[in-house]
């Protein structure tokens, strides 16, 4: 037998794609029906369901979610979220993901940078799915891209932080404020006089620029000091946080603590500590936020901020809910609570 000329092939026969009217011939039904069965399955006879789900999980079938069967079928939220190496923004989509599956809804992520433009794009392909509602993190910078949400007509909910802009519909967090001024007047209760601040690239971002003003209101309020090379801005991996601890202490002697604006940035620093053999807290005292699972278990123990960030993406979607069931009494703004965990790191 003679290969088909540049099928690619190599002689070997590719295996066929099947797609819904395969699944329909098999099972003896329109292709409508096998659309609907798998997007409304409530139009459908509990046999004939049972037939197709049992013909697809035979021919290995995956449904193709870009058909337009698909889409708008009104169990869908969509959601755009920062990088996931961020425990707290890691526990916040596992309490909005479960949610919703408890509620019988989907979820459809799209990961995005803080900056305008991804924002922008991102938004713009969550709404070609035509989600019921969306759950933004953060407040939306982009104009353009707050326009098409008011114009959706779609419920949104803007998550973490509830202080620095209008919200565009509903908004569900902490003051980041708070937390920080909390933390850093933790500190100087203490007795530490020279704080200094690390924190990710706060462009754009509402929830550490709020934290970094929280940091400065508190330190002017003590009447200490507040010099922008008390600051540091690092990536949010362990690494970044080891290197501001270096830089920090290499350019105040005198620097007797330093609050970072993630438990993955000060447990790095702590670890950095370790090697130097510096001691935790009588060298330098450390803080962080978030609470995560390491927090408790380091060595010692890190000082940190503690927001309940799953319960925070379940509170979201619950609230989004009641909008799109009617609910005209949900609040504007939900403001959830924080704790300040004093450990032995500081």
């Amino acid at each position: 037998m003679t290969d088909r000329p540049g099928d690619g092939s190599g002689g070997k026969k590719q295996p066929r794609r099947l797609g819904v009217r395969e699944i329909a011939k098999r099972v003896g039904v329109a292709p409508m029906t096998v659309s609907r069965a798998l997007s409304n399955p409530d139009m459908v006879s509990p046999e004939t369901r049972a037939k197709v789900l049992e013909a697809i999980e035979q021919a290995g079938f995956v449904p193709n979610r870009l058909a337009s069967s698909m889409r708008g079928n009104g169990r869908m939220i969509g959601t755009v979220v920062p990088p996931l190496i961020n425990s707290g923004i890691a526990e916040q989509v596992q309490g909005m993901s479960d949610e919703c599956h408890e509620s019988g809804y989907s979820m459809l992520l799209v990961q995005g940078e803080f900056t305008q433009e991804a924002e922008d794009k991102a938004i713009r392909a969550l709404l070609g799915w035509r989600p019921v509602g969306m759950i933004l993190q953060s407040f939306v910078q982009s104009e353009t891209a707050r326009a098409l949400l008011k114009n959706s007509g779609a419920p949104v909910v803007e998550i973490s932080e509830i202080k620095g802009s209008k919200p565009i519909d509903m908004v569900v967090g902490v003051s980041n404020f708070e937390t920080a001024y909390a933390m850093t007047m933790h500190l100087a209760a203490k007795g530490y006089k020279r704080i200094g601040f690390v924190s990710t690239p706060v462009h754009g971002n509402d929830r550490l620029r709020q934290r970094r003003t929280g940091y400065h209101a508190a330190l002017t309020e003590l009447g200490f000091k507040n010099h922008a090379d008390l600051e540091v801005e690092v990536p949010i991996t362990a690494q970044g946080g080891a290197e501001a601890l270096v830089t920090l202490t290499s350019r105040h002697r005198d620097i007797d603590a330093i609050f970072f604006s993630s438990d993955t940035l000060a447990i790095g620093a702590v670890q950095e500590c370790h090697r130097r053999g510096w001691a935790v807290p009588g060298k330098i005292a450390i803080a962080g936020y978030g609470d995560m699972d390491l927090a408790a278990q380091l060595h010692p123990p890190l000082t940190t901020v503690r927001v309940n960030r799953y319960e925070m993406g379940r509170r979201a979607v619950r609230q989004l809910l009641a909008r799109l069931g009617g609910d005209t009494k949900v609040p504007t703004i939900t403001s959830l609570g924080f704790e300040i965990v004093d450990r032995e790191s500081a």
